[in-house]
């Protein structure tokens, strides 16, 4: 097998310095496509001018142009209202606007608030709906403050305290003393 081997090797090594006979130009087949669809092209051009100019066009047209941009100018001119104009149209609707909101806040601040008029049910609505926010330190310097009666547990009764850890849910109370 390697002295076949050998023979299609010396058979290929002769044949690559031989001229078969056929040959091809340089680039032949990359520049091939192009050269059909040229020559196709050329071919379907038409012979004859289709586009012409009237004559003494080139001379007329500068002329042209002017007069239809000066018909137009003519057509398209506007009113220009200035800027001081425009002011002094809204100033009217901004004096009777700022009347109406003078008298309105006159009439209803009229109602004075008092701190009696507030009533425990009134902050914690205010405190519930997040219009509040307290913080651990700001509550314990508010209870530091209060004067809190010492026997606060000994009015509690031993009944109500059982009602009160019987009717409320285990996992429920963890929660509220783990937050």
């Amino acid at each position: 097998m390697d002295k076949k081997l050998k023979h299609t090797i010396d058979y290929i090594n002769q044949q690559v310095g031989k001229n078969s006979g056929f040959s091809t130009p340089q680039n032949y087949f990359e520049e091939i496509e192009e050269t059909i669809n040229t020559s196709i092209f050329i071919e379907n051009f038409p012979k004859k001018k289709i586009f012409n100019t009237p004559d003494g066009y080139f001379d007329t047209i500068e002329g042209q142009i002017q007069s239809k941009l000066a018909i137009e100018q003519e057509v398209t001119k506007t009113k220009v209202i200035s800027l001081r104009k425009r002011v002094l149209q809204y100033i009217p609707t901004v004096a009777v606007a700022s009347v109406l909101v003078f008298i309105g806040i006159n009439y209803f601040s009229s109602q004075k608030i008092t701190f009696e008029d507030i009533t425990i049910t009134d902050i914690e609505s205010w405190y519930e709906n997040g219009y509040g926010k307290i913080d651990n330190t700001e509550f314990a310097a508010t209870l530091n403050t209060l004067e809190l009666e010492e026997d606060i547990l000994a009015s509690i009764s031993d009944e109500t305290l059982e009602d009160y850890l019987s009717s409320v849910d285990t996992p429920t109370l963890i929660n509220e003393i783990q937050q």
